[in-house]
């Protein structure tokens, strides 16, 4: 991880981002958009200093920076954790003295596709354009800042690049032709998977009432309330359970399929574009066919307003009856789901690692009083369904180890 090899990672994810735009294949557009800009943004902080895309708390890619990465008990360089995309952005903006053109408000949509919520993207066609003209312009800035030639970064897209439409009115890349694109076949499974869902709900709610119903006779008003509400919450949790794990059946197979599945675990290599590539490809199509589930479950709200059904599930959310990740001791943790927005579980080696606020804080911003919680090898999410089986989806799809935002430690 260097300046030359994140400028050449930069490129070749920049022209797959134009590729894709002009097959129109939109959510894997502003998905290799994202990883390209957090690429070339980390090779102008590397240009000034290697350390200042480490992230706080982390020695691994110090040492290596500095040399030292064979030294005894350094972490392999494969599991250094470096800074988000937001804030490779603001530190480089800091260096730009002013040439970035566009400011944190306006990035922060762009920062978001890439960190998982690109699958929403697609459905709007004004949103995703946006999101992709925001990303380019803010890496040809960058490209100019670094003196790259503007023809050997943006390769047959030099003269079109800043115009979507043009790159969309190219003749599709040279390749096979035989096979379907896996974007369209991705958008059908999540579709599919929504009327699946829309079904299966509505069957669980209407038998769940059924059930609370039984014995209502010979039951109090106040427990015939509890009963209806159980019979609804266990009737509505195995429903999005069978058809999270559909979907997330049809999405691995889909994976497999195409090549994109299985990726080696854990990472080979950071540094090869190939296995990062394909690493988004999965998060992208198992995120865009999870949210089928979820949009199922609100196309059924919309037809039964009478029965608070998202509610139900916010308040099964909030709870955090459906949580199973715990680290040593008592601590449960989870994280948000890139797909539904719902918490999540996370596995792996969950060892908490204490905050120290109170020796200088008067109060703790830490939940739990924990600062990272170990090693994230996986994640699941008992909502939608969402399963991400490797590190390096797990990284790919922003679910970081730390319990707080980064930039609360500053």
């Amino acid at each position: 991880m260097n300046e030359k090899t994140f400028v050449e990672m930069a490129s070749q994810f920049l022209r797959a981002a134009l590729d894709s735009w002009r097959q129109e294949n939109h959510a894997f557009a502003v998905l290799h958009a994202g990883v390209g800009c957090e690429h070339i943004l980390k090779a102008l902080l590397c240009r000034h200093n290697p350390l200042l895309i480490s992230e706080k708390g982390d020695q691994s890619f110090r040492f290596h920076s500095l040399g030292h990465g064979d030294a005894k008990g350094v972490k392999p360089l494969s599991e250094a954790r470096t800074i988000g995309i937001l804030e490779a952005f603001k530190t480089a903006a800091v260096f730009m003295h002013g040439r970035m053109p566009v400011d944190e408000r306006t990035f922060r949509p762009f920062a978001d596709s890439r960190n998982g919520v690109a699958h929403s993207a697609y459905l709007d066609g004004m949103a995703v354009r946006k999101v992709v003209e925001t990303g380019v312009q803010v890496v040809e800035s960058v490209r100019a800042e670094l003196g790259l030639d503007p023809a050997d970064f943006w390769g047959e897209y030099a003269s079109v690049f800043a115009d979507l439409s043009q790159v969309a009115s190219m003749p599709a890349p040279a390749g096979p032709t035989e096979r379907p694109l896996l974007e369209p076949l991705a958008q059908k499974l999540a579709l599919a998977a929504r009327e699946r869902a829309r079904s299966a709900i509505s069957v669980a709610l209407s038998t769940g009432l059924e059930a609370a119903s039984w014995d209502e006779a010979t039951m109090s008003r106040e427990l015939e309330g509890d009963i209806t509400r159980s019979a609804l919450d266990a009737a509505l949790v195995t429903a999005l359970r069978i058809e999270g794990a559909q979907a997330g059946q049809a999405a691995e197979r889909l994976l497999v399929e195409y090549g994109v599945l299985p990726l080696s675990a854990p990472l080979a290599s950071q540094d090869d574009p190939g296995v990062i590539q394909r690493s988004h490809t999965a998060v992208t199509v198992k995120v865009m066919i999870a949210s089928g589930v979820i949009a199922g479950l609100v196309d059924v709200q919309n037809r039964n307003r009478d029965i608070p059904l998202v509610d139900m599930v916010i308040y099964l959310d909030r709870r955090g009856c459906l949580i199973s990740s715990r680290a040593s001791g008592d601590h449960v943790w989870w994280r948000e789901c890139p797909a539904c927005g719902y918490a999540g579980n996370v596995y792996g080696d969950l060892s908490p690692v204490p905050c120290r606020c109170n020796e200088w804080e008067l109060s703790c911003i830490h939940p739990g009083g924990v600062v990272d919680v170990g090693t994230v090898e996986s994640f699941s999410c008992p909502f939608c369904g969402l399963s991400l089986s490797n590190s390096g989806e797990v990284a790919t799809a922003g679910i970081e180890s730390r319990t707080e935002a980064p930039e609360e430690d500053w």
